[in-house]
Order: C-alpha cells, then sequence, then structure tokens
C-alpha cells in the first residue's frame, strides 16, 4: 500500500477559524515520467489584480490576473523582470488540482521586503511555462 501523501492548504480564510493551514489527503501524486517541449515555452508575466499592504518581512496570497497552466506543464520562476519590493514565492489557485489536469493560477505567495502596497497592474515577477506530456 502506497504512504499517504498530504496537501496543505494555506488559506488566510482559515485563520478567523484558528486554523493557518488544512492537511488534506491526496490521491494521484505518484511519480511520473514527463517530456518537456522547450521549443514552446511561455514566458508569462504574474500581475497584480488586487491592493495589498505589506509590512517588513510579511508573505500574503494576492490574487493576480489569470494565468493558464495546461496539464503536465511545469512552471519555473524567473529572476528576471521581479519587483524590487520582493519576491514572488509560487502561483497557483485555491483549489487542489493534479499535474494531470490544466489550470488556472489566480494567487500567488509574495513576501515584501519593506513597509509597502501592492497594487493593481503591478508586476510581482514572471515565470515561466513548459508544456509537457506523460511518457
Amino acid at each position: 500500500m502506497p504512504e499517504k501523501i498530504y496537501m496543505i492548504s494555506c488559506r488566510e480564510d482559515l485563520v478567523g477559524l484558528g486554523m493557518g493551514r488544512m492537511r488534506t489527503s491526496v490521491d494521484g501524486l505518484d511519480e511520473v515520467v514527463l517530456s518537456l517541449d522547450w521549443s514552446k515555452v511561455r514566458f508569462v508575466p504574474v500581475i497584480a489584480a488586487e491592493k495589498m499592504n505589506f509590512q517588513i518581512g510579511e508573505s500574503k496570497i494576492v490574487t493576480i490576473k489569470p494565468i493558464a497552466v495546461p496539464a503536465y506543464s511545469i512552471v519555473f520562476q524567473s529572476f528576471y523582470g521581479s519587483n524590487g519590493m520582493g519576491d514572488l514565492g509560487c502561483i497557483g489557485c485555491m483549489e487542489m488540482k493534479l499535474y494531470s489536469e490544466d489550470k488556472t493560477a489566480n494567487k500567488s505567495m509574495f513576501s515584501s521586503r519593506i513597509n509597502a502596497s501592492v497594487l493593481p497592474g503591478d508586476l510581482l515577477g514572471q515565470v515561466l511555462i513548459v508544456p509537457g506530456k506523460k511518457l
């Protein structure tokens, strides 16, 4: 019997309930061999879609303009075209999706190095989306 794998959801709405995270058992995260097509990489800006205030060292989940991530694609963070205020940690959505499913990233984790606000239209960073297929 395979070992259980648990997904950790870090949702700000859970904090109000006294929980900072939710731990859920997930099936379908087995190792897979992929073939990546580096000739069709998308270089995509991650753009804030809401205003959010930050304190020094604070990390928050920020709503972003939606980014399509096809099934079996891999997302890499680019260190070119970043935000001088802080760092993009990841992109994703609040619903668990497997690598074998099409996804739309509409949230990102952003950490600020200064006291400032992210505004709608601000560049948070950029990602490379490399299409792939299961072998």
